[in-house]
């Protein structure tokens, strides 16, 4: 098959958006972001998450969630720069726009909390978004998720990976 979708690695799209700044210009900005393919896809299921064979983590102790959306990219990324710095967190963005790094300003009990999201595309119009605990505790990164984050984010998220709308 010829498709990108079925090949190992599908090649990066460049996805442009219109972005209307403070003062009312609208300027139109390319966003690169990672795409998915087909296997990326069915190992975000987790039905074929294998890794409780090889771990031992209980299931509250998360130390990452996924969400699907129907916003831009840029929309995605400004929110969760609205959650970090009311969280307290610093934030800094990585060359290619499509991830960013919170860095927590306190440290809590096993250092700073670090939290990194990175976004992908499965198609121009659809992103998964993908939020991993980076350092710190995983009780403090559960409890920012299910205090700050979740709530924060849900009029942007469209469908849990788990195929269900986030909870209160």
């Amino acid at each position: 098959m010829e498709s990108s979708w079925f090949k190992k690695t599908a090649p990066k799209k460049n996805a442009n958006f219109l972005i209307e700044d403070e003062g009312g210009q609208v300027q139109s900005k390319g966003i690169e972001s990672k795409t998915l393919n087909a296997f990326h896809i069915i190992s975000l299921s987790e039905g074929f998450d294998l890794s409780p064979l090889f771990e031992e983590k209980k299931r509250e102790e998360k130390e990452e969630m996924r969400f699907a959306t129907t916003e831009s990219a840029t929309t995605v990324m400004s929110k969760l720069e609205e959650v970090a710095k009311s969280g307290k967190f610093s934030v800094k963005k990585s060359g290619d726009e499509s991830s960013l790094r919170l860095q927590g300003n306190e440290a809590g009990r096993k250092g700073k909390l670090g939290i990194a999201a990175e976004l992908f595309a499965v198609t121009p119009s659809f992103l998964v978004v993908e939020v991993k605990k980076s350092s710190g505790d995983t009780l403090e990164y559960n409890q920012f998720c299910s205090n700050e984050l979740r709530p924060a984010l849900r009029d942007i998220v469209w469908r849990s990976a788990a195929g269900h709308s986030f909870p209160a």
